[in-house]
C-alpha cells in the first residue's frame, strides 16, 4: 500500500473504532497530527537545503550571450533598441558633462580637482561605461544579424560580454544606493541646492538604470551579490587614504562626507558595514525584482512570451 494511503488511514483510525476510549482517542489523534508536522518540518527543511544548494553550491549555467544584447520583448535587435541604446549612453554623457563642469548648478564651486573623489562621480561613469560597452555589442549584434547565415544561438559569452554584465550589476546597485543615501543622510539644506545638477546626479542616474534594467535582459543572479562589495571595499580604502594624505573636500573639511568621517572610527566603520550590507539589500531586491519583471511581460504578452522561448533566462535554475 503507498505511504500516502497509510497516512489517512492512520490519521482516521480512531474514528473508525467505536470501542476505543474517547482519552485513547485523543492520545492517537495527537500522535498522528504529530508524526505529520514533523514531516512537514522535514520536507520544509529538506526544501531550505534545496534551495541553499541550489543558490550557493551548484554550479550553474552561465547566461546565453544573447542575453546582453536583446530587449525583453524581442529575440533580434530591431532600430529602436539600437536608438534606445544610443539614447541612453548620451544621456549619461550629458550628466557626465554637466557634472564636471557644473552645468545646471545654482552655485558652482569651479574646483575640478575634488570632482573624482565623491562616490556619485564613480557611479555616474560606471553608468557611462557600461551604457558604452553596452551600445558598442548592440551595434556589432544589429550588423551581422543582417547576414544570411547569422544564427542568434551561437552567440557566445566572450569577455566583453562579461564585463558589461558585471559593470551593469555594479552600476545599477551603486546607483540606486547613492540615490537613497544621498537623500536620507547627506542632503543638507542649509549646504546643498536641489538645482537641476543635483537632481541629474543623485535622482536620474536611478531612474536611467531602472529603465535599463526593465528593458533590457541582462540578468541578475543572487550568488552575485559579492560584484557590489567590490566597489564599496575599493571606496573606503580610497576614503581612508585620501583621509591619511590630508585630504578635503570642496568645503575645506577634513572627510569626503560628513557621514565618513574617519576622525570618528567607530562610527565609520559601522557604516562602512551598513552601507555594505544595504548593498547586498538592494541586490537581492533586483533579483526578486526580474522574476516579477519576466512575470509581468508574459502575463501581458501570453503565450508571445512564454518562459520557454525567451534566451535562457526566465527557468527557475537561471533566474539567480
Amino acid at each position: 500500500m503507498p505511504p500516502d494511503s497509510e497516512e489517512i488511514e492512520d490519521r482516521v483510525m480512531p474514528e473508525k473504532i467505536p470501542c476505543i476510549d474517547s482519552r485513547i482517542k485523543d492520545h492517537l489523534r495527537f500522535a498522528a497530527n504529530t508524526s505529520l508536522c514533523d514531516r512537514r518540518a522535514m520536507v520544509n527543511k529538506l526544501w531550505c537545503y534545496d534551495v541553499v544548494q541550489k543558490w550557493f553550491k551548484k554550479k550553474q549555467d552561465p547566461p546565453h550571450g544573447r542575453c546582453f544584447t536583446e530587449p525583453v520583448i524581442q529575440r533580434h535587435v530591431a532600430t529602436w533598441f539600437l536608438i534606445y541604446r544610443g539614447l541612453i549612453f548620451a544621456s549619461w554623457l550629458a550628466i557626465i558633462v554637466c557634472a564636471f563642469f557644473e552645468f545646471g548648478s545654482w552655485k558652482p564651486w569651479m574646483m575640478y580637482e575634488k570632482w573624482p573623489i565623491y562616490l556619485t562621480n564613480w557611479g555616474i561613469m560606471l553608468g557611462l561605461i557600461q551604457a558604452f560597452i553596452g551600445l558598442l555589442l548592440t551595434t556589432r549584434r544589429w550588423k551581422e544579424q543582417k547576414k544570411l547565415d547569422f544564427d542568434p544561438q551561437n552567440i557566445t559569452l566572450g569577455s566583453i560580454e562579461k564585463i558589461f554584465w558585471f559593470m551593469f550589476v555594479i552600476a545599477t546597485n551603486t546607483a540606486i544606493c547613492v540615490t537613497i543615501t544621498y537623500w536620507c543622510c547627506i542632503y543638507d539644506t542649509r549646504i546643498h541646492n536641489p538645482d537641476p545638477l543635483n537632481m541629474m546626479q543623485h535622482a536620474c542616474n536611478s531612474v536611467l538604470m531602472l529603465i535599463d534594467f526593465c528593458v533590457t535582459s541582462i540578468p541578475f543572479r543572487l550568488r552575485n551579490f559579492w560584484w557590489c562589495f567590490t566597489l564599496v571595499l575599493l571606496y573606503i580604502v580610497f576614503t581612508l587614504i585620501y583621509y591619511l594624505a590630508g585630504g578635503l573636500d570642496r568645503y575645506g573639511n577634513h572627510f569626503i562626507y560628513k557621514i565618513l568621517d574617519w576622525k570618528k572610527p567607530l562610527p565609520t566603520i559601522l557604516l562602512c558595514i551598513a552601507e555594505a550590507l544595504f548593498v547586498g539589500v538592494i541586490h537581492c531586491v533586483f533579483c526578486c525584482l526580474e522574476r516579477a519583471k519576466y512575470q509581468v511581460y508574459m502575463k501581458i504578452g501570453g503565450k508571445q512570451f512564454d518562459a520557454s522561448q525567451l534566451p535562457g533566462r526566465v527557468k527557475q535554475d537561471q533566474v539567480v
